[in-house]
């Protein structure tokens, strides 16, 4: 399985775009996901982005749902964005609950789920990066 970071870019810019109009609400949490996922694991991550206002696996809604789903919105972009990239090669879907991902994640061999985890890194970090591109956009008062 191969992964072009142009496919991570265009995945990530398209979905965090979606919540420019309120990246005041979610800029915040999305630094910390890479030091999440490094400290408490893949699994853990998963329950945070799939909280229970979060249900359904999509991406919250950045711009009228609630304080959770405004502030965990670039978690469900992680979410969604390894979903797609990796979901049909190791069988995770983005609407899994937490239950059901962890026990396919813990189905899967030592390979695949530090293939999971470095993935979902590099994710992390291509999310910080659009997410202070569309930052500097909206500073600059230049369309998205």
């Amino acid at each position: 399985m191969s992964v072009t970071s142009y496919e991570l870019d265009r995945e990530v810019f398209t979905l965090l775009n979606k919540g420019a109009n309120s990246l005041g609400d979610w800029q915040g949490a999305a630094s910390g996901i890479s030091d999440y996922v490094a400290s408490w694991g893949v699994e853990r991550f998963w329950a945070m982005s799939r909280s229970s206002v979060l249900l359904g696996g999509g991406v919250p809604n950045a711009a009228g749902g609630s304080d959770e789903q405004r502030r965990y919105f670039a978690w469900g972009v992680a979410r969604v964005v390894l979903c797609k990239i990796v979901g049909s090669h190791l069988n995770i879907k983005a609407e899994m609950t937490t239950e059901q991902f962890q026990e396919r994640f813990r189905s899967l061999n030592f390979n695949q789920q530090v293939l999971l985890t470095d993935l979902l890194i590099e994710i992390s970090d291509t999310i910080q990066f659009w997410t202070m591109r569309i930052k500097d956009a909206k500073d600059s008062k230049l369309p998205v």
